[in-house]
């Protein structure tokens, strides 16, 4: 259902009881990425949102980290939570990071799946501001099919090749249900380039982490290396032969580890 909060519409939906935790979906997703992980949790009260952009959400403006985070703290008030454990996957782990950042008090655990603190300098962000002004460009400029087309091909996602063919058409539909402009204003808004770089506040960070990542994901396994160094409660957990979506690749596998962490 929609929950208006500070001007803006958000998709929610929610299940079961329980512990709550909050599922953050990564860019070009919506919170269905997640079925299958969902199937694989019993006995905990699982809240997922469409991030700006995405899904149902859809348009809703330049939505900045920040001003999400504060979105997502008036959400789960609105749903009566103090505090809940938070997952998030690629965007959605950046995302879950900078909550934890901002409202330390709201957050239990954290499980942060192929995610980053975002980028150390300013010369890597205005870099990849750059990078992402050319998408939304391509975007814009030649549509959402053709955008998916390029997306399909990034070196990130090359393990989702050997998926089914059932499997990889499912990403590919959520992927092209998907419009240039909430993508775009996504990447504008919460993008890498555009984002707090949370490197230097990683030692403050003292809840319970747990950090996943895929073995064929070299880029993102050096990352959460480093920050596993930095983060003073951390665990992480290598998943051989998977890349850069575990929760996609090996659900059951992923919902296992989501578990044990959230019963630790």
């Amino acid at each position: 259902m929609y929950r208006h909060v500070e001007g803006r519409n958000y998709w929610v939906e929610e299940q079961g009881e329980g512990q709550p935790l909050l599922l953050l979906h990564g860019f070009t997703g919506t919170l269905h990425t997640f079925d299958e992980v969902v199937e694989g949790l019993e006995g905990y009260r699982l809240i997922r949102v469409d991030l700006p952009g995405h899904g149902k959400t859809g348009v809703i403006g330049n939505v900045t980290m920040e001003e999400f985070c504060r979105d997502l703290s008036l959400l789960l008030e609105d749903r009566g939570l103090d505090s809940v454990a938070l997952l998030g996957y690629s965007l959605g782990g950046r995302t879950a990071l900078s909550f934890a950042q901002l409202y330390p008090e709201k957050v239990d655990r954290l499980l942060l799946e192929s995610a980053s603190p975002g980028l150390a300098t300013s010369k890597e962000q205005l870099a990849r501001q750059a990078k992402d002004k050319a998408l939304v460009d391509k975007m814009v400029q030649e549509g959402i099919e053709a955008f998916v087309n390029y997306w399909e091909t990034l070196p990130l996602f090359e393990s989702q090749q050997a998926l089914s063919e059932e499997k990889r058409s499912m990403i590919r539909k959520e992927r092209l249900g998907q419009s240039p402009s909430g993508l775009s204003q996504s990447l504008m808004g919460m993008g890498t380039g555009v984002q707090p770089s949370w490197w230097d506040q990683l030692p403050t960070l003292d809840v319970p982490v747990l950090l996943v990542t895929g073995e064929l994901d070299d880029k993102f396994r050096q990352i959460n290396q480093h920050m596993h160094k930095e983060l003073l409660n951390s665990e992480w957990i290598e998943v051989e032969q998977t890349g850069h979506a575990i929760h996609v690749e090996k659900p059951s596998i992923f919902a296992k580890i989501v578990d044990e962490f959230m019963i630790q």
